[in-house]
């Protein structure tokens, strides 16, 4: 019996061990069709140990116009997204995740403008999701068959 309950803490113990912190890298593309935009997002961050999702992380955002380069189209804009204590910062406006308020649509409706055309109804609330999934890491990032108006061109993920 002693054999089994040393045995027994020696599991336990390994396992409880071997939980950490792991670091992911995630590239994420998607097409809004709508706007014309091609959105690429490279997210960078860490889920803590016991946690499926991310609450700190960086990403960079970039948008442009799906025409291919060197046609006439309109501007490739980078913007710098982080995910810290559950705000969202959107360059240097602060959300609270799982929020869109208007001034932050407003600058993604605009984003979306300038890199192609105005944005279809739903192209810009889904940005925002896929924006928030990529800052989550691996299990929050959207895939194909999670979006309605986004198409999901790839995603990869490294650790």
């Amino acid at each position: 019996m002693l054999r089994f309950r040393r045995s027994a803490v020696l599991v336990i113990g390994l396992a409880c061990g071997c939980q950490s912190d792991r670091h992911f890298l995630t590239v994420a593309v998607y097409e809004a069709p709508g706007s014309g935009c091609l959105i690429r997002m490279e997210a960078d961050g860490v889920v803590h140990s016991g946690a499926d999702l991310s609450d700190e992380s960086s990403a960079t955002l970039t948008v442009g116009a799906t025409t291919p380069p060197g046609s006439a189209g309109h501007a490739r804009i980078s913007l710098r997204v982080t995910l810290r204590e559950g705000q969202v910062y959107l360059g240097s406006d602060s959300t609270v995740q799982g929020t869109l308020p208007s001034r932050t649509r407003e600058a993604l409706f605009s984003l979306l403008s300038e890199a192609g055309r105005a944005p279809v109804s739903g192209e810009v609330e889904e940005v925002w999701s896929a924006i928030e999934g990529v800052l989550f890491g691996p299990k929050g990032t959207l895939m194909s068959g999670q979006t309605s108006v986004l198409k999901v061109l790839s995603t990869s993920f490294d650790r």
